[in-house]
């Protein structure tokens, strides 16, 4: 099937074209892009967009979510972090089925789909349920299994991730199975190095949160018996691709350390904000070379 875009706006990543052009086409085949264009010949065409005063350009990523989670939207105010999560949002989330969380993710992608984000990178739990909402909308994802065992059953979520990564190894080009650690301080250190040795086994890079707020450090010096978390990143994750959420209690004279890992950080102003965590050191980030994913 050919459809052709035709006057539209394109913003292009390409290091081969401008930035930013109008009134121009773009032809696609089936599922490919064919060619681009001004007064692409629309004779054969199976379907034509006018787009004249639209926009086209790459789908947006979103690098840290936990889509089915748009259900709990605005139901609480007025929480830090750690009484939000413990004393609020794991009694709810005991509750939720699979239907649940298909649902809920459902809603998501369709909202994801209507601002421009294609493509995002998920931790929860139920993980099916949700891949099942993505291969339902056609939209890409990097998931897993979000792994923590400070409540217990811990060994059991690592193997439902391993069964996930063997499930999805090349069931869908749209669907990426990645080691998901739920933070330092809902984890152990043995069992932090089982995770990293899951994301060694199979490839992966690992989807973390990181210095969120202040009583999160504290709990990760208690419980890794370090004076400082950002150690904890070396020692463990040495050699590994990480993508850590948050980081908002970073600190500048730490950015020349953070450098020299894999890592990329999800910047989340508006849940940074919503518990009063604080603002991540953006431009320090960027500065020291370090990149940023905005999480929309």
């Amino acid at each position: 099937m050919k459809t052709l875009i035709k006057n539209c706006n394109l913003i292009s990543m390409s290091e081969k074209k401008e930035k930013y052009e109008e009134c121009v086409d773009i032809l696609i085949n089936n599922d490919k892009i064919e060619k681009i264009d001004k007064n692409i010949i629309k004779e054969n065409c199976d379907k034509v967009i006018d787009a004249r005063g639209k926009v086209v350009m790459p789908g947006l990523i979103n690098t840290h979510t936990h889509i089915a989670m748009s259900i709990f939207r605005d139901t609480l105010d007025g929480y830090g972090l750690q009484e939000w999560l413990n004393d609020r949002i794991w009694p709810m989330e005991d509750k939720l089925n699979q239907e649940d969380v298909y649902y809920a993710s459902l809603l998501s992608c369709i909202e994801m789909i209507k601002g421009g984000t294609t493509c995002f990178n998920d931790q929860y739990f139920m993980t099916d349920s949700t891949i099942k909402a993505v291969l339902q909308t056609n939209m890409k994802i990097h998931c897993t299994r979000a792994l923590m065992n400070v409540n217990g059953n811990g060994e059991e979520k690592l193997n439902e991730l391993e069964q996930l990564i063997n499930k999805y190894s090349g069931y869908d080009d749209n669907i990426k199975i990645n080691v998901g650690i739920h933070s330092l301080y809902t984890c152990t250190k043995e069992y932090v190095k089982k995770a990293v040795e899951l994301a060694k086994k199979y490839n992966l890079y690992v989807h973390m949160h990181f210095a969120e707020n202040s009583k999160e450090l504290e709990d990760i010096k208690r419980i890794h018996k370090t004076n400082a978390p950002i150690n904890l990143l070396e020692e463990y994750f040495k050699g590994i691709d990480l993508v850590l959420a948050h980081c908002v209690k970073v600190q500048p004279k730490e950015m020349n350390r953070l450098k020299n890992l894999k890592l990329s950080v999800a910047h989340c102003p508006v849940s940074n904000l919503k518990l009063g965590c604080g603002i991540a050191k953006i431009k320090d980030f960027m500065v020291n070379g370090i990149n940023i994913a905005i999480r929309n």
